[in-house]
């Protein structure tokens, strides 16, 4: 019984040390004449791929991973540059959002492709992950791809969807500053 009781506290007491990160607020409003000359199809396409390159020079392509499509606005930059490139969670998007946003599938060598954009300039975001073998099992990496990509009319513009040396690095310092947030704030 004793040994019963005893697991128990030490599940829940491990189950707490794991914490999924508060969603922050937003600080940017949707402003609708932002969005406005994004509303409809246009003739305008982007193609590209993304991909991560790891420490070692390996390459891993974003195979089968969802590529994020938003439209330059100030709403959306509070996304790109909170959510993306420094991985802050934050509280749902405004709905009156989601009719410009676009999403698809990159293949298995990490290529994708948006059609019918009207002219105008995009974000694109690929949270790449994968795992690599340790001395205590299996640990996952990664990083999330992205670019910034002008669209004109009745052209494609071309896109590598990745991530500097610099972005990798400060994505990783952003992720160790919240692990440690989240540490002191058990405390």
């Amino acid at each position: 019984m004793f040994k019963h009781v005893t697991a128990c506290i030490v599940l829940i007491t491990s189950a707490s040390c794991v914490m999924t990160p508060t969603p922050q607020p937003r600080r940017a409003t949707f402003v609708q004449a932002e969005y406005d000359s994004y509303a409809g199809k246009g003739s305008g396409s982007i193609a590209g791929q993304a991909f991560l390159k790891t420490r070692a020079g390996d390459v891993k392509f974003g195979a089968a991973e969802t590529v994020y499509l938003n439209p330059v606005t100030s709403y959306s930059t509070e996304w790109f540059e909170r959510a993306v490139l420094a991985g802050e969670a934050l509280e749902m998007p405004d709905e009156r959002a989601a009719p410009y946003g676009r999403s698809c599938i990159a293949d298995g060598s990490g290529h994708f492709r948006f059609e019918e954009l009207p002219a105008g300039e995009y974000y694109l975001a690929c949270f790449i992950i994968w795992e690599y073998a340790t001395q205590f099992g299996l640990a996952k990496t990664g990083g999330t791809a992205k670019a910034r990509v002008t669209v004109q009319e009745n052209q494609e513009a071309r896109a590598i969807v990745t991530l500097s040396a610099n972005d990798l690095e400060a994505q990783r310092k952003a992720a160790a500053q919240r692990r440690s947030a989240s540490v002191h704030s058990d405390d």
